[in-house]
């Protein structure tokens, strides 16, 4: 029987050439799109917010810092008026005890706005967005980082001495207010200017522009907020910009906001620490 009109038997050599019929294959093409649909799909945007919540930010400062101040001359001259105090606004406005409690009402509403916009807005989590996140190192590495930060901003203001009084050292005028101050610079400064600087502004700075100039665009605004305090004083402006940085570099490398609010904590103590040893427990202020 002549064979050359028999099929022939099909071999891998031979089937490799050919297309699987679409009807027999395990994977149906709705299937293998669903699948590289949900594989190429990009992951959720972090930070979900961008520089015009930024922004907003911004104004929202600027409306509760002219609402605290107003708020509280109003109550001054009230309270003024009933215990029929002497004391002038323009002397109350001088007051450590008025200043801070004023600052404490703006960061309030800071933190309200933050925690508002970012919940309710972003329907985010809170303390995960701002990736107040635990890190493999140990804390005390962070405070002894503060603490080293806080003895080369001081190697600074020897090298380069400065007589210019300080609109923040006016502040310090009895044992009283340098203790209020410490307790506000040390329990409630950092943990607020972490949350806004390193917090929300640091991530957006980094996702537009990268690590580098995220770190010294913070460092500037944070050093910024600082200079209505430290007017007059280039070395100091210059050490807190430097010292702004490395916190706005260790948020970035360790990709947590606990890390640079220890360093923050520990390089404040230790400011106030140097003060009160030099000062004689705060006995002998300049004012």
């Amino acid at each position: 029987m002549d064979n050359t009109d028999q099929p022939k038997p099909i071999t891998p050599e031979s089937d490799a050439s050919q297309e699987p019929d679409p009807q027999l294959s395990l994977w149906s093409s709705d299937s293998v799109t669903q699948e590289e649909s949900v594989t190429t799909a990009p992951a959720a945007l972090y930070p979900p917010w961008t520089l015009s919540d930024i922004v907003s930010f911004i104004m929202f400062v600027v409306v509760s810092f002219i609402v605290v101040n107003m708020a509280a001359i109003t109550g001054f001259l009230a309270l003024k008026q009933y215990f029929g105090w002497s004391v002038s606004i323009d002397e109350a406005l001088t007051q450590t005890s008025f200043v801070v409690l004023m600052q404490g009402g703006w960061e309030t509403l800071w933190l309200v706005f933050l925690y508002f916009l970012i919940t309710i807005k972003f329907k985010q989590a809170f303390w995960s967005a701002i990736q107040w996140n635990p890190t493999p190192q140990s804390p005390a590495l962070f405070l002894m980082a503060g603490v080293l930060l806080a003895f080369s901003a001081q190697a600074i203001f020897l090298l380069f001495p400065s007589d210019k009084e300080l609109p923040i050292e006016r502040l310090f005028s009895s044992p009283f207010s340098a203790y209020l101050l410490a307790g506000f610079g040390i329990c409630v400064a950092p943990f607020v200017e972490e949350l806004v600087f390193r917090g929300f502004f640091y991530p957006v700075f980094e996702q537009k522009w990268g690590l580098v100039p995220a770190v010294w665009l913070t460092a500037l605004v944070f050093a910024a907020i600082h200079v209505p305090q430290l007017r007059g004083g280039w070395q100091e402006i210059a050490a807190i910009f430097f010292v702004g940085a490395a916190f706005s570099y260790c948020r970035g490398k360790t990709r947590s906001l606990l890390p640079p609010y220890l360093m923050h904590v520990a390089y404040n103590a230790s400011l106030f620490v140097g003060l009160y040893l030099s000062t004689d427990r705060f006995q002998a202020l300049k004012n």
